[in-house]
């Protein structure tokens, strides 16, 4: 199976996403920058790491993934941007996936590598609501506005 693919191949190596065993640090994920909107690299099925092509949905929620099998190209799983969290009323940083694949019954999650250092095209692509430089920005502005309202409370008229 040939992709065609309209763009260049980055100069170096920048790996995107990656996911390792907690315990034994055995790799299970890891997707580099390739040509276009693509990843490519590994991904772990039932023990066996195989090569991985990863490409963004038309809609861009979902990372899917294909492993080059003994079989060819075989759909291996999807990831999705993790943008809320059930425990916090605030929105996570960009930089969690979780995947569902194949023959795995829970997801793995996975991290951007150095989000801070991504193209914000990646973060759209994948899904997040937003990029690391708008997450970033929030924090900033959250931060100038509690220091505020911290100096607001704090102040004690009539002295």
């Amino acid at each position: 199976m040939r992709l065609p693919l309209a763009g260049n191949a980055p100069n170096e190596l920048i790996p995107a996403i990656a996911s390792a065993d907690k315990d034994n640090r055995q790799l299970n994920l890891l997707l580099v920058h390739s040509a276009d909107d693509h990843l490519q690299g590994v991904v772990r099925l039932n023990g066996t790491l195989y090569p991985a092509l990863a490409t963004p949905s038309a809609d861009n929620r979902q990372l899917v993934i294909n492993a080059l099998t003994d079989n060819g190209l075989q759909f291996a799983g999807y990831g999705e941007a993790v943008n809320h969290d059930e425990n916090n009323h605030q929105r996570p940083s960009p930089q969690i996936m979780q995947f569902h694949l194949k023959q795995q019954d829970s997801p793995l999650f996975a991290a951007i590598h150095k989000p801070e250092e991504q193209p914000d095209k990646l973060f759209r692509s994948l899904g997040f609501e937003q990029t690391w430089k708008e997450w970033s920005d929030s924090q900033k502005a959250e931060d100038r506005q509690e220091k505020t309202l911290q100096q607001a409370q704090s102040h004690s008229p009539g002295r």
